[in-house]
C-alpha cells in the first residue's frame, strides 16, 4: 500500500457517465455554431442580402432549437441525473460545500497559489457559475423563440427584445471565455485531468486528495461521492 502523501500514486474515479458527456459536447459544439451565426448578424446584418439573411437565419433558427433540446435535458439531470450533475452538487449547501466554496474562490483570485480543494463533479466554484449559465442560457433560448415568431426585418431587428437578446449573447460568450481560460489553467497546474475526464468520464486523484473526498462524504453524508463511484475506482502505480 503506497503512502498516500506519494503523489506517484494516482486514483481514478468515474466521475461522468457517457449520456452526461455527449450531452456537454452537444452544448458545446451547437453554441459555438450559435456564436458563429451570431456573430454574423450583428457584424454584417445590415449588409446581407435578403437572400444572405435567410441562408444565415435558417441553420441560426434549427441550430437554436437543437442547442434548446441539450439544455433542456441538461437541466432535467439536475434533478433526476447522476450525483454529480445535480443541483445539489452545483450549489454550496453543506458546510463542507461552503468552506470547499471559499478555498477555491482563493485558488483563482490567488493565481492559484492557494490549493484547491478536491471535487468529484464540478468545482465548488464552478458549480454556481454553471447555474447562473443555466439561467442566462434558458433566457436566451425563450427570447430566440419569441423573436422567431415575429415578423422578420426592421420590427424584429428594432424590437427590444432582440437587444435583451444580444446582450445575453456577449454574456454567454463571456461564459465560455472564462470557463475555457478555467480549463487551461487547471490544466496547467496538473489538476485532476478534467478535460480528458470529459471524454472518457474518470478523473484523476492523488491518494491524498482520494481520502479527502471519502471524509468530505462521511462528514456531511454528502450524495455527491457514492459508494457506486468509489467502487469504479482503481489505482495506478508510477
Amino acid at each position: 500500500m503506497a503512502n498516500v502523501t506519494c503523489n506517484k500514486e494516482v486514483v481514478s474515479v468515474k466521475t461522468w457517465d457517457l449520456f452526461s458527456r455527449l450531452l456537454h459536447w452537444w452544448l458545446a459544439i451547437t453554441l459555438m455554431a450559435q456564436f458563429t451565426t451570431g456573430t454574423i448578424f450583428l457584424i454584417w446584418g445590415n449588409e446581407l442580402s435578403n437572400a444572405m439573411m435567410f441562408g444565415v437565419n435558417i441553420p441560426h433558427f434549427y441550430i437554436g432549437y437543437a442547442f434548446a433540446t441539450g439544455l433542456a435535458l441538461r437541466i432535467a439531470l439536475l434533478f433526476v441525473g447522476p450525483q454529480t450533475s445535480r443541483w445539489r452538487d452545483l450549489l454550496p449547501l453543506t458546510p463542507t460545500q461552503r468552506r470547499d466554496w471559499q478555498k477555491t474562490f482563493l485558488y483563482y483570485i490567488t493565481l492559484f497559489r492557494r490549493p484547491c480543494p478536491p471535487s468529484l463533479g464540478h468545482n465548488a466554484f464552478a458549480g454556481p457559475v454553471y447555474m447562473v449559465f443555466f439561467i442566462i442560457a434558458l433566457a436566451q433560448v425563450a427570447i430566440g423563440i419569441f423573436l422567431s415568431f415575429m415578423p422578420g426585418g426592421t420590427t424584429q431587428m428594432n424590437s427590444p427584445w432582440m437587444t435583451v437578446h444580444e446582450y445575453l449573447f456577449f454574456a454567454l460568450i463571456a461564459f465560455v471565455v472564462v470557463h475555457m481560460a478555467a480549463v487551461v489553467a487547471r490544466e496547467i497546474n496538473g489538476r485532476n485531468n478534467i478535460t480528458s475526464a470529459m471524454i472518457h468520464g474518470y478523473k484523476e486523484f492523488t491518494e491524498a486528495e482520494y481520502k479527502e473526498l471519502i471524509l468530505n462524504r462521511d462528514e456531511n453524508n454528502n450524495p455527491s461521492f457514492t459508494a457506486g463511484d468509489i467502487s469504479h475506482a482503481h489505482t495506478n502505480n508510477g
